[in-house]
């Protein structure tokens, strides 16, 4: 598509948390050729929404920070181009855009090592209760709460994907058992990762600390239970960083209030942002955190660069990574 000669292209990006979208050098070409509009806060009402995309020719989505059905399409009635960062679109109602020829290009998936990291920092957070140490020494002289070691445990891994399999090689260097399930995991590609395939029963059994790396679908939708927290060892650990909806939010917290699991580190929520007055936020044995597995610095700009980059090349009519290209024909 060609650049109008009176007009200039109208970009929004929505929910810019970090204040990332600015510090890339595609930001700077993208701004020679188009007005671009950054929202920093979460707009929370149709009405805000509807004032930020009513000029709107492109938007640039950062993943499942905002729901884009019909509903906020019909807000933006100039929208051409979604560019979203990263493939996940369980936000995103694809067919309502194509039906409005809005075209959608996303950009690849990074390596998962932010993820794989943030992880690693949940166990550890845990098993040394780092969190509570670190407020009771701004309150006391010098607390004394007892954690315990990683060396002789065994990980329970859930999903040995792209993410998975990476948590799963960093264990041995602990010293610790690693088990895995999923649905099309081989023996073979468990043992590369220096794991062991069992069933899902038998790694809620045997596992002191459960981590989840599944995607969201419908099958894995309330995959943990309140049956399955309730196979898992008093005092285990639970810690998904994967997506919320995975684990029942009902029945993890009353395996927590009732002091069956050691804790909970949890990155990811049925809803996002969480509520404040949510009853997690109440409780001393988990560690929550806002949905940081992605949003490292290298990543939200590699991310920023890579999304923008479609843009350009949009409005250079050569529109790339769309996942409806059919709407330009």
């Amino acid at each position: 598509m060609a650049e109008g000669k009176t007009e200039r292209f109208q970009v929004v990006v929505l929910d810019d948390y970090e204040g990332m979208a600015a510090q890339v050098p595609a930001f700077g070409k993208l701004q020679a050729r188009a007005d671009i509009t950054v929202m920093r806060e979460r707009l929370g009402t149709s009405e805000e929404l509807g004032r930020a995309l009513k000029e709107a020719n492109a938007v640039l989505l950062m993943r499942e920070r905002s729901k884009f059905g019909d509903e906020q399409l019909s807000l933006a009635p100039a929208l051409k181009l979604i560019s979203q960062t990263g493939q996940a679109i369980p936000h995103l109602d694809l067919p309502a855009a194509t039906r409005r020829r809005v075209a959608v290009a996303v950009t690849p998936n990074d390596s998962g090592i932010s993820t794989v990291e943030l992880t690693w920092g949940l166990i550890f957070a845990l098993l040394r209760h780092i969190p509570e140490v670190d407020r009771r020494m701004r309150q006391e002289s010098w607390p004394a709460v007892a954690g315990n070691t990683l060396e002789g445990k065994t990980i329970g891994v859930i999903g040995l994907g792209r993410i998975g399999r990476q948590i799963a090689r960093i264990a041995q260097a602990f010293r610790t058992r690693v088990l895995a399930t999923g649905k099309t995991l081989t023996d073979e590609r468990a043992r590369e990762a220096g794991a062991e395939r069992v069933s899902l029963t038998t790694l809620l059994k045997e596992s002191d600390i459960v981590t989840l790396h599944a995607p969201l679908r419908p099958e894995t939708r309330g995959l943990i239970g309140e049956k399955e927290l309730a196979l898992m060892k008093p005092g285990a650990i639970l810690i998904n960083t994967s997506r919320g909806p995975i684990v029942s939010e009902k029945a993890l917290l009353q395996a927590l209030e009732k002091g069956r699991l050691g804790g909970a580190g949890l990155d990811v929520y049925d809803e996002e942002p969480l509520p404040m007055e949510h009853p997690l936020r109440r409780l001393n044995n988990v560690v929550l955190l806002s949905h940081r597995g992605y949003a490292a610095v290298e990543i939200l700009r590699e991310r920023y660069e890579l999304a923008m980059g479609n843009i350009l090349n949009f409005l250079d009519g050569k529109p790339t990574n769309l996942i409806n290209p059919e709407v330009l024909t």
